[in-house]
């Protein structure tokens, strides 16, 4: 009993630190964004601009229908179309397709161990994927969509170490 309060001693600053407000975070609306604005990110911010997108696009889908995703997706071509269509919004672009990956993964149904054995590339898509899904029950666009491109997903690593047989998705909804 002893070992699991020294845990949540530990584990309380790490998750005020990655789920807190912070000033100099960098934050977007991927709901808003133009393609212009999405062209512009990084590698990185793409990715998770993306796997956001796709979870948030699975509003209304029950937990248990929405199946395996993409993760490793391959963006070139998004940007390519991003590019003929600066103002058109990024959103728009993937409801019509969303980029497809290189490998499948189910996020929602995944268990910490699973989310655990992927590489730390792919962690970070599941996590922004699963904060996509999170506000699927949000109306107001302009709030569901704001995220921070840099958060620490590692935090969900280590919310996971302590019971890796349980599913991620029940260890980290209440934390988005």
């Amino acid at each position: 009993m002893n070992s699991n309060r020294t845990v949540l001693w530990i584990l309380a600053p790490v998750f005020a630190l990655a789920l807190g407000a912070n000033a100099e975070a960098k934050k977007v609306n991927a709901l808003t964004m133009t393609c212009e604005e999405f062209a512009a990110q990084t590698p990185e911010s793409q990715t998770r601009i993306t796997a956001f997108v796709d979870g948030y696009s699975k509003k209304g889908v029950a937990e248990e229908a929405v199946g395996e995703v993409d993760v490793k997706r391959v963006l070139d071509v998004a940007v390519i179309g991003c590019v003929e269509e600066p103002k058109a919004t990024f959103w728009d672009k993937v409801k019509a397709k969303l980029p497809f990956g290189s490998k499948k993964v189910k996020p929602v149904a995944m268990t910490c161990e699973e989310f655990l054995s992927l590489g730390k590339d792919v962690q970070p898509e599941v996590a922004y994927f699963l904060d996509g899904y999170s506000r699927k029950d949000k109306t107001d666009v302009a709030m569901a969509g704001e995220i921070d491109l840099e958060r620490d997903t590692a935090v969900f690593v280590e919310i996971c170490k302590p019971a890796p047989k349980e599913s991620l998705w029940a260890k980290i909804k209440s934390k988005l």
